[in-house]
């Protein structure tokens, strides 16, 4: 009997790790590709940047994990952030005295948007899809409103530092908040109630409910810790760009959901975590940066991403079938 459990759980291990060994897998063949068509792609201030990048996309990957594990769908994000930037910018106008009051105005803008996700989806019964697609659409013509179409102001010298700067000459500010954010998340998500709560729901929503998890909470917890991350991205995102634009980070909705699939979560809900969401975000960063310089034009670099996440999903999930079989 006991070696029968120790099987089981060893053939549980291996569902849950071998997914994202491919995932990494498939990361490190894409840097060796990338270091070949371009040689050079692997030093040291060209990494740094792509981790900057990943850093910013990681963040708002973050809530959408959490998202898809409910069985969700988050199309809002790239809007909060949006809006959260431009409302920084404004705020902030290159004082850093102005910082704290910006950084609570996007992150009561961000719950406001997150609690009214969860509140439609869990109560209405409105399809999380269409739920945060017109909430997103309403956001950002709040955004367009507020400045009138022409954002105005710019960065403090501190998130411009936090954002382009290595702390300490090791560093820069946005990914090492980012890891901070990733070691929270992982052990929330492994060890918690909130992690275990979160799966749950994801696997049978009702099962969950009869068995005293407050499903509510839980779908109002997710929706506004993404949207919370997603305002933070906004806010950092100043300091990257030193002002606000209306076009900033114009891919991260689909970004985000192609990192979190990418990296093994399952859509249905019920499954997936943190750490292989951090392959997907890294093979989507490093895709984006290898078309850059290849100089491929915006139509040909969006039917190249199409096809490679495609090329990758199938490994990975043909991959993960033949050993689950």
């Amino acid at each position: 009997m006991e070696a029968t459990v120790n099987n089981n759980d060893r053939a549980l291990l291996r569902k849950k790790i071998m997914p994202i060994l491919m995932v990494y897998g498939v990361l490190v063949l894409m840097l060796i590709i990338a270091q070949i068509v371009n040689p050079g792609f692997l030093e040291l201030g060209h990494m740094d940047s792509l981790l900057r990048q990943m850093a910013f996309l990681g963040i708002v990957c973050i809530g959408q994990n959490l998202v898809i594990i409910t069985g969700g769908i988050d199309l809002s994000l790239r809007y909060t952030l949006v809006l959260c930037n431009v409302v920084s910018a404004q705020v902030i106008a290159g004082e850093n005295g102005n910082n704290l009051k910006a950084f609570a105005v996007c992150m009561l803008i961000s719950a406001a948007i997150g609690i009214v996700n969860g509140l439609g989806i869990y109560f209405l019964q409105i399809p999380a899809m269409i739920m945060t697609l017109a909430t997103g659409y309403a956001v950002w013509g709040i955004a367009y409103i507020y400045c009138n179409g022409a954002p105005k102001g710019r960065s403090s010298e501190f998130v411009s530092f936090l954002a382009n700067q290595k702390i300490g000459g090791v560093i820069n500010g946005v990914t090492l908040i980012w890891i901070i954010l990733t070691v929270v998340v992982v052990v929330m998500m492994t060890k918690s109630v909130f992690g275990r709560s979160l799966y749950a729901i994801g696997v049978n929503k009702t099962a969950s409910n009869y068995s005293g998890i407050s499903a509510a909470k839980m779908y109002i917890g997710v929706y506004l810790i993404a949207a919370l991350l997603a305002g933070l991205a906004g806010y950092l995102f100043l300091g990257y760009t030193g002002t606000s634009y209306l076009s900033t980070a114009e891919s991260y909705n689909m970004d985000s959901i192609a990192s979190v699939v990418i990296g093994g979560t399952s859509v249905m809900g019920g499954s997936g975590s943190y750490i292989g969401t951090i392959g997907g975000v890294g093979i989507m960063v490093i895709l984006s940066s290898l078309m850059t310089v290849l100089n491929m034009a915006e139509s040909g670099k969006q039917m190249a991403q199409g096809a490679i996440i495609i090329i990758v999903l199938l490994f990975v999930y043909a991959k993960r079938g033949r050993k689950e079989s």
